[in-house]
């Protein structure tokens, strides 16, 4: 299925970054996690962050507290091909391969992403990213990165016209920004490339008293000038039994569900992706859970917008999916005429023109009904693999200056930085990636212009 996992864990909540020898603890305290994992650390001997080296080099790597002999250890560059590294117990024990860096020039001089990855019966246990240069390349001035959010919209017809997004301070990039300040001061200005632009949040069964949760963001995002923009993600048999599975127990439950979300809402502006997957997936369903799911977010639909601030968007699902006669189909019947628009993309890498051109379709058939898109990861569109595919950037910035129309504005609804699952190398779904969230920031063009 060409779509992302998502988890109910780590959703703003607790989590843990493996940071040479360290374990950061990075806490939201309006989101509490249903539970937590533990995390191992990687330490790298050699490379070190940022140097320079060439020729034949010792890759240096170990896990604190295990026996070499107890688990596996590999590296990669770029998002390449895993390559195996031996124990050795000279000095101290560890693991070790012999690289030879005379063929790295596909990047010129750098910088070049070398990748850790400690495995432990068959599972992931840690990883762990370190940036080189090679033959004399040294890294850019951090003060080369602009972060600066792009204009917003005056368009009247633009129901997000005026909105500035909530930027949340707290947030795993910055958090990441900060730790990596003194030791890595070019990793930690890519970081901040994403910590300064507006990210969604995702709600769920994760939220202990989401009222609560909701009112607090909604809080914060006012005391800055900003609107917060959520994800509701609560739908009973939510991805059709996935990696992202749960949701509400009932009908009558994610109505309620619903009810508090629109509480901690209240009369104030904000966002709401509604049901990621939930109308591309529906077919998973029997006929009647079917119409019962129509049902609910038809309903949803409605209660969320008795607060005329409150925006709303039905996920559509994204270009390379459903037929747009057909998604129409069941946006008609899921009350997209009462809502703002529908969302196309979510934590999905396909071009914005793509899903431009997809979302112009479909709306032609809703009556030419405004869209919205998520651009955190397409900056170099989609491989066709969906999770955790390497080589991808982070796309537009989100803005409602879209010189479109129909597009109400670029939204960063997938946290870039955090893993669509256990795949090339990541951890579970929803928790955040340092590696990854790097190399998202360093394969696009923001580092030189923006």
């Amino acid at each position: 299925m060409t779509k992302t996992l998502r988890a109910d864990i780590f959703k703003y909540g607790i989590s843990f970054i493996a940071i040479s020898g360290l374990i950061l603890l990075v806490s939201a305290p309006f989101i509490t996690p249903v539970k937590a994992r533990a995390a191992e650390v990687i330490q790298t001997w050699w490379p070190t962050p940022g140097v320079s080296v060439s020729g034949v080099q010792p890759f240096k790597a170990l896990v604190p507290g295990l026996d070499v002999s107890q688990y596996e250890m590999f590296w990669q560059v770029d998002g390449g091909s895993w390559n195996w590294m031996n124990s050795d117990y000279r000095d101290y024990p560890h693991k070790e391969a012999s690289v030879d860096l005379s063929g790295w020039t596909w990047r010129g001089t750098g910088p070049y992403v070398v990748n850790f990855i400690a495995r432990k019966n068959g599972v992931v246990i840690a990883t762990y990213p370190v940036t080189i240069y090679v033959n004399g390349g040294t890294a850019p001035s951090p003060s080369a990165i602009v972060t600066t959010q792009r204009p917003v919209a005056t368009d009247t017809t633009n129901p997000l016209a005026g909105f500035r997004f909530y930027v949340n301070p707290n947030s795993p990039a910055a958090a990441q920004a900060r730790e990596w300040r003194y030791s890595n001061p070019t990793w930690s200005a890519m970081m901040q490339t994403l910590a300064s632009q507006p990210t969604a949040v995702w709600l769920g069964n994760w939220n202990v008293n989401l009222t609560q949760d909701v009112r607090t963001l909604v809080t914060n995002a006012q005391s800055a000038g900003q609107s917060p923009v959520f994800v509701a993600y609560a739908i009973p048999q939510r991805d059709c039994g996935g990696y992202s599975s749960g949701g509400s127990n009932n009908p009558s439950a994610y109505a309620s569900w619903i009810g508090s979300l629109a509480s901690g809402i209240g009369t104030s502006r904000a966002v709401v992706i509604l049901e990621p997957d939930a109308l591309a997936q529906i077919t998973c369903l029997s006929s009647a859970d079917q119409s019962t799911r129509l049902s609910l977010l038809g309903n949803a639909v409605t209660t969320l917008k008795k607060n005329p601030g409150t925006k709303v968007y039905i996920d559509a699902g994204h270009s390379n999916w459903i037929d747009p006669s057909v998604m129409a189909n069941r946006l008609i019947k899921a009350n997209i005429s009462a809502a703002d628009g529908f969302v196309v993309n979510v934590s999905n890498f396909m071009s914005t023109q793509d899903e431009i051109s997809y979302g112009t379709s479909l709306g032609g058939k809703l009556n030419n009904k405004h869209f919205v898109v998520d651009t955190s990861r397409n900056g170099k569109g989609s491989d066709g693999s969906w999770c955790n595919p390497w080589g991808r950037a982070i796309g537009n910035r989100p803005t409602t200056a879209t010189n479109n129309a129909l597009v109400d504005a670029f939204l960063w609804i997938k946290v870039p930085g955090e893993s669509d699952g256990p795949c090339n190398g990541g951890p579970s779904a929803g928790v955040w990636w340092p590696s990854y969230a790097l190399g998202l920031v360093q394969n696009s063009s923001y580092i030189t212009a923006l």
